[in-house]
């Protein structure tokens, strides 16, 4: 057997050694691993610097350790770009809590990431100076874990000292999103039509309000995510057959979804007479950012709270909108909802939403207690 001195040292730890134990069988694991460099690490070397090798306690941003970079490079490497920027914020968070008390990221101990996950539950705050919700806490906790059960498949270190590290998180069976009713939807469409027809066609504004509103048809008419959305490109999109295809998604190869005629004839007018303003050198990307690149998250975010606002202003009928929190993803759900509700069986739904499993679509189309009610009155034998 060949030896590996990242590997082959578990054998000397027991399963009923002391942390200091495993701690230190870690740091000398990393002494005898070498090789553990840049050159050593091609996902690395392809995307990223040769970061320090230390966490910096006197930044406001800490540098990531080598290995954490590697951690991130992975998922990048794995089409996973947004759960690399997720989990990056959270071994930040990690990095600066661990150097503010002397301690290497490699050679942690269980009691110390326990003293992590309490400073995370009790101390941690927002930048608006509130708790983060549970659900946040767990999802940071759960990355950190993940990253040193990483270490630990690699054989950079002996044993995994998050193992036992949990947050218990109530789950909840539906997604707790707020979505549009159909009259909501069709009255924000609507309202971003009419922010079109104030403006002179082909006008810097006339052109950014044509994109807008193609980004919110596509969204409510095919349930793409913004990440989603963010991807298409030119030549996904076959508007005489009426056709969306989605190559890759969220780590899940993709499919050919149909598209409404409403939708398509929105999406025409901004291929058409819209996109080639915007476009200052060839892009493959569908929508473009006013800079003339791909339309990033920023550009996103900035469209819905404005179109939102000025529904509410201009449809006081609307009276439960106002209340309600919307974003880009409300939109995926209200397609969800909108198509369940309407009779489009559970198994169809999941197809259109690009789920593996029928409990994620299921969580987006809870059925209402008088719909059961309905149903047991016509089926029950004894009803």
């Amino acid at each position: 057997m060949v030896d590996n001195p990242g590997v082959v040292r578990t054998e000397s730890v027991t399963r009923d050694a002391s942390e200091g134990a495993v701690a230190r069988a870690n740091s000398q694991a990393l002494q005898e691993f070498d090789g553990y460099d840049a050159k050593s690490s091609p996902a690395r070397s392809e995307t990223l610097g040769a970061p320090d090798r230390t966490c910096s306690s006197h930044s406001a941003v800490p540098a990531l350790c080598l290995a954490m970079e590697d951690f991130l490079a992975y998922h990048e490497l794995r089409g996973r770009p947004n759960t690399a920027q997720t989990m990056r914020g959270a071994l930040r968070n990690l990095s600066r809590y661990l150097a503010r008390h002397g301690i290497e990221p490699l050679a942690v101990t269980t009691q110390q990431l326990r003293g992590y996950q309490e400073y995370i539950v009790t101390e941690h705050r927002t930048p608006k100076g509130t708790p983060y919700k549970r659900t946040t806490q767990g999802r940071i906790i759960s990355e950190v874990s993940s990253f040193y059960q990483w270490l630990e498949a690699r054989g950079i270190i002996v044993t995994r000292p998050a193992r036992t590290l949990s947050l218990r998180v109530p789950t909840s069976r539906v997604v707790v999103r707020q979505h549009l009713s159909l009259q909501e939807a069709t009255a924000m469409l609507q309202t971003q039509a009419r922010m079109i027809g104030d403006h002179a066609e082909g006008s810097w504004n006339w052109t950014l309000h044509v994109r807008n509103l193609a980004m919110l048809a596509v969204c409510l008419a095919s349930g793409r995510r913004s990440m989603g959305v963010r991807g298409l490109c030119l030549d996904h999109v076959n508007l005489e057959r009426r056709e969306l295809r989605i190559e890759y998604e969220k780590g899940q190869t993709g499919r050919i979804l149909p598209l409404a005629g409403w939708a398509i004839e929105v999406l025409h007018l901004y291929i058409e007479r819209a996109r080639p303003n915007l476009v200052k050198d060839p892009i493959p990307e569908l929508f473009i950012s006013m800079k003339g690149g791909p339309c990033g998250r920023g550009a996103m975010s900035a469209i819905m709270p404005k179109v939102i606002r000025r529904t509410i202003a201009e449809n006081p009928d609307l009276i439960e909108l106002p209340g309600k929190r919307i974003t880009w993803q409300s939109l995926r759900v209200s397609f969800a909802t909108l198509l369940f509700s309407n009779g489009c069986d559970i198994r169809s739904v999941n197809e259109l939403m690009l789920h593996r499993k029928l409990s994620s679509t299921a969580r987006y189309t809870p059925i209402p207690v008088e719909d059961l009610r309905q149903v047991c009155r016509a089926a029950h034998p004894r009803a």
